[in-house]
């Protein structure tokens, strides 16, 4: 709340520049995995509805990349530091968390965010000494709002063009007492941007209410117990497909699809303060329904329908044991054990003819044990340790209908012993180095979209990591952190489709290429350099190339190219200003470098480098907030994903505009 003699106005400039505000850096008592040395916060506070988004987070964050289908993350891939995941038969290579809730598969994450105030990226394999589900290239946590002494509250609401609308409210009752809660709901709709001139309709509009809840309960002063629960329904039309090289926002076909997901998640968390530290225990579950999923694709000679269901159940269980931030030596320790089970089934025909239909269902058990520490060897220079030991089951059970009527089961099992060592050293009381050695690892699975048996299993993906750097901080007003890191992997996974000579044709499918390697490094900034005025800029590069990888159909070596689904660069600037009588103004631009969607660098699966730029104008005080708004300004025309296997591509969304406005108490 803001303080009685302070103008409205004015009582909004000073409680933006506090939200954003840094304290100094301080070596002393901070882990690696704590500090800007290997951490990317995004405050969400304050900014419209429509760019609280997952493809806006990785579009303000260096070399984090989201390849975008716009189906509810169903095919979406994500790349951080050119390490990815597989769409739908990997294991994530970013995992996320909701405060204390893990997440499971890719496809599960949420794409636009409810009821959340702060994102966070911890980068790097070696993030899996801190976390239970932890990436095999990093973590996203999502926090909720931290609770207040006051009852709070909001609601705004949104317009724009191609008939969006949007909604939110959020509330939250004071935390003087044993309880309290916060509700935050959300609505949004829009009409689509893509046009089939056979139908005369749009066909990729959008709808989609979601909820989260969270209740807190102190029984006494050193225990705490937490429910938190979301919910999503979304009932979208068509995944927006084009034929490559043909219009972005325009399509000819006799019919078109839908794209329904529903989702619930729930944790319940127990924390106990203990003598020699925090203790927390959570159990959570998540659910997570794709289908009625189908869409349409025209081939010119015919068209191609594809139909899905898929289904996610997990359950999982995590305790964490944290000592006291002020002990010499700091510590963490955890387990965690996840136990579910993933449905799916999918038809392909062209007009009326089915020639494939199966369905699948794979198992996997997730049991790790993880911790690390951190000791100061001087008063400059810490030492971190840690270990992460961690086994993977899987087993798929895949029934085929068409064309051969044949069943196969494959088991598999993988284990992995992950090091870490970690060097903080303070050059001078605001200058931070580190360095960090360490490993990561990502299991094997099974793509369940091909019916030859031998080639249904890949194995795991192992990364032997170092990276460097150094943090900045000479004042409240100026913070900058470089890393540049290395990356040696072994059984770089891969998803694509291979001619198999079976009659289905292509086979979709997830393979291990040998050896690879990813050198890079980003650079981020914060200023604020007059009161009122913040600058934040983010630049990162990436090279990640396949070392040795042969296609073992065709014998055609890609060994020496990029890897697919990683820019080769990526940078965002973003400047905003509050004047103390309330107005201000905003702007982003964000640039993403050339990407390759297939692995031997076929331009004409790959994206040209491209650029977006958005921007704010509005008036704000302690009640309320009114904002006008538009996104991708200069209508760049790209692709924001490409699927090889099917010459079609989703196109990135064309100039938005709109306003909103915000009642606060």
């Amino acid at each position: 709340m803001f303080p009685p003699s302070s103008s409205p106005a004015l009582a909004v400039a000073q409680s933006a520049d506090e939200v954003v505000h840094r304290e100094p850096f301080v070596v002393e008592g901070r882990l690696l995995t704590e500090s800007p040395a290997t951490v990317s916060t995004i405050e969400l506070t304050d900014r419209p509805q429509s760019e609280l988004t997952l493809p806006q987070l990785s579009a303000d964050t260096a070399n984090f990349h989201l390849a975008a289908n716009d189906a509810r993350g169903f095919n979406d891939t994500y790349a951080l530091r050119g390490l990815t995941n597989t769409p739908i038969f990997g294991d994530p290579a970013i995992s996320f968390y909701l405060d204390d809730l893990p997440l499971g598969s890719g496809y599960t994450f949420p794409t636009e965010f409810v009821g959340i105030a702060r994102a966070e990226l911890h980068r790097g394999p070696t993030q899996n000494t801190v976390f239970g589900r932890a990436g095999s290239a990093g973590v996203v946590t999502l926090s909720t709002p931290e609770a207040s002494s006051l009852a709070t509250g909001s609601v705004r609401a949104s317009i724009g063009n191609y008939g969006a609308r949007a909604a939110a409210a959020e509330v939250a009752t004071p935390a003087s007492g044993p309880i309290d809660a916060y509700v935050a709901v959300g609505y949004a709709e829009r009409e689509g941007f893509i046009h089939n001139t056979q139908l005369d309709a749009r066909v990729d509009d959008k709808e989609a209410l979601s909820g989260l809840a969270r209740i807190r309960f102190r029984a006494t002063d050193t225990a705490e117990i937490t429910l938190l629960a979301t919910a999503l329904r979304a009932r979208d039309g068509a995944q927006p497909l084009v034929p490559l090289g043909g219009p972005l926002f325009e399509v000819s076909r006799s019919a078109e699809g839908v794209t329904e997901v529903d989702a619930y998640n729930a944790a319940l968390s127990a924390a106990f303060t203990t003598p020699i530290g925090r203790l927390t225990a959570t159990t959570s579950v998540t659910h997570w329904e794709l289908g009625p999923y189908y869409n349409t694709l025209d081939f010119g000679f015919a068209e191609l329908t594809n139909g899905s269901n898929l289904k996610q159940r997990l359950w999982n269980e995590e305790i964490k044991l944290v000592s006291d931030e002020g002990d010499k030596v700091r510590w963490q320790a955890g387990a965690f054990f996840s136990d579910g089970h993933t449905d799916g089934g999918f038809v392909r025909q062209f007009g009326p003819a089915i020639f494939e239909q199966s369905t699948y269902r794979i198992d996997q058990q997730i049991l790790a044990g993880f911790g690390e520490a951190t000791i100061d060897l001087s008063a400059e220079l810490a030492l971190t340790v840690g270990l992460r030991a961690e086994r993977s089951k899987k087993e798929m059970d895949r029934r085929e209908i068409v064309p051969t009527g044949n069943r196969y089961v494959r088991h598999a099992e993988s284990t992995a012993l992950l090091p870490k060592t970690g060097l903080s050293y303070a050059l001078a009381p605001t200058v931070q180095l580190f360095a960090t050695a360490g490993a990561g690892h990502k299991p094997g699975g099974f793509s369940a979209f091909t019916g030859n048996a031998a080639l249904a299993a890949f194995g795991p993906e192992r990364t032997k990591t170092f990276e460097a750097g150094v943090t900045h901080q000479p004042s409240r007003e100026l913070s900058t952190t470089f890393r540049a890191f290395w990356y040696d992997i072994s059984g770089y996974q891969i998803e694509r489709s291979f001619a198999t000579g079976s009659p289905a044709g292509d086979d979709y499918l997830v393979i291990n290429a040998p050896k690879a390697r990813s050198l890079g490094a980003e650079l981020e900034a914060t200023w604020r350099p007059v009161t009122g005025l913040s600058i934040s800029g983010a630049f990162g590069v990436t090279q990640v190339e396949l070392r040795r990888f042969t296609d073992p159909y065709t014998n055609i070596s890609y060994s020496g190219k990029q890897a697919p689904y990683v820019p080769v660069l990526d940078s965002s600037l973003r400047v905003n200003y509050q004047h103390a009588t309330g107005f201000f103004v905003g702007g982003s631009v964000t640039l993403t470098g050339r990407t390759y969607f297939s692995e031997n660098e076929s331009l004409m699966f790959g994206q040209r480098a491209y650029t977006l730029l958005g921007a704010q104008l509005g008036y704000a005080t302690a009640r309320y907030r009114v904002t006008l708004f538009g996104a991708n300004l200069t209508d760049e025309r790209y692709y924001s994903s490409i699927s090889p296997g099917t010459f079609h591509a989703t196109p990135g969304a064309p100039r938005t505009y709109g306003v909103e406005a915000t009642l606060k108490w």
